[in-house]
């Protein structure tokens, strides 16, 4: 009989051994190319929002102080009254020494708590208070009805014969309103019309004042009282429209500019999903249609910082412990004015927890860099005598 053959017992056992072996190792490739894969995902995530945060930042910081008096905007000011200012926590006022809002207004821990998250227990986890920022600079782009193409600014709100054209407009005595000639302004305007929530900068040979737009009617901008801002005062001895007359309701001629105040802070109510805030001029105004709402643009935000670089410092003491090129702040008699570039930090974590490892982790990343600031740059740095007597 002829024998059968196949294989033996020892031979199954060591191929399946192999197989299971090559199986095995296969199998661990792929999982360790999936956590790289994911590792590199939330890498990617994080980066992605930390440059979206700082793209906005230096967009906005790259135009500081544009259109504005390199000494600022005049604000409402006695020793009792007060401007609010976006961003701070808990809510509070420009410093008591701001008689004007500067091109940059700084906010050395001034914002919420830093706060993270243990991926293990989920607690929160809270740090130092963040930043914030104001940044302030003229819109440059605004103008009206195409068949005229002018700019807001283009010509004084009232402009008398034989100057071209003749601007018929007005302004209130206590600057509660202006009235513009629609010949030399179209209200509201043909690009990001003029609204409710605005700010606008009214500057004559008398100086400035910034107003909030309440509403608008037709050729009128109203400032009503009671703004979420505190601008529309009146009665006080500075920064008010009333205060720019040469006489009582007679205003030498007078442009007016719509102001932009960027504010960026880190929303850290949620602690789960902490996030970078870009805010304009102010939130919540009118009651029950608010404009300007805040508005997210990077997630996962855990701290931001600024410091500055501040020329002309007295600084012969140390007052500031790194230096006047890296200052969390201007300190007196250094004001704001005094700001040549800013220092932006940004650091942020992944949207969710790294779970390869036993325990499990947020992925964490930041980003940081300098911004000249342009609209402030000038300065001689090379004084003699000549040019210390010069004009």
């Amino acid at each position: 009989m002829k024998r059968q053959r196949g294989f033996t017992l020892i031979e199954l056992m060591v191929s399946m051994s192999i197989v299971v072996s090559v199986v095995a190792i296969a199998t661990d490739a792929l999982m360790q190319a999936e956590h790289v894969t994911t590792m590199v995902a939330y890498e990617a995530n994080t980066q992605e929002n930390l440059r979206a945060g700082m793209h906005f930042m230096v967009r906005d910081l790259a135009q500081a102080g544009e259109g504005i008096p390199q000494g600022g905007i005049s604000l409402p000011y006695t020793a009792t009254s007060a401007v609010s200012r976006p961003g701070t926590f808990p809510a509070t006022t420009f410093p008591a020494s701001y008689i004007t809002v500067p091109a940059i207004t700084p906010g050395f821990l001034a914002g919420q708590l830093a706060t993270s998250i243990n991926p293990s227990t989920g607690a929160t986890l809270t740090g130092t208070f963040t930043d914030i920022i104001n940044i302030v600079y003229a819109d440059n782009v605004l103008v009206d009805a195409p068949a005229t193409n002018h700019y807001l600014y283009s010509y004084p709100i009232v402009q008398a014969a034989p100057s071209v054209p003749v601007c018929a407009g007005a302004i209130s005595a206590t600057g509660a309103s202006v009235t513009l000639d629609p010949g030399c302004f179209t209200m509201p305007g043909a690009t990001n019309p003029i609204t409710a929530g605005n700010l606008i900068m009214f500057h004559n040979q008398n100086g400035t004042a910034l107003e909030y737009v309440t509403s608008v009617a037709g050729q009128v901008i109203n400032f009503a009282g009671g703004d979420p801002a505190g601008l529309n005062q009146t009665g006080l001895a500075n920064g008010t429209v009333a205060k720019l007359a040469t006489t009582p309701g007679v205003f030498p001629p007078t442009t007016i500019t719509r102001v932009w105040m960027v504010t960026y802070y880190v929303d850290s109510t949620t602690a789960t999903d902490p996030q970078l805030i870009r805010q304009v001029n102010y939130p919540g105004f009118p009651a029950g249609a608010p404009v300007n709402p805040p508005q997210a643009i990077a997630d996962d935000i855990e701290n931001l910082g600024f410091s500055y670089d501040i020329t002309s410092s007295t600084d012969a003491a140390g007052t500031y412990p790194n230096g006047p090129g890296n200052a969390a702040q201007p300190l007196l008699p250094d004001t704001p004015a005094q700001i040549r570039a800013v220092n932006v930090f940004l650091a942020g974590r992944s949207e969710n927890a790294y779970t390869s490892q036993t325990t499990p982790i947020y992925l964490r990343n930041n980003l940081s860099t300098q911004v000249s600031i342009r609209s402030l740059s000038f300065t001689n740095q090379f004084n003699t005598s000549a040019s210390s007597t010069a004009p």
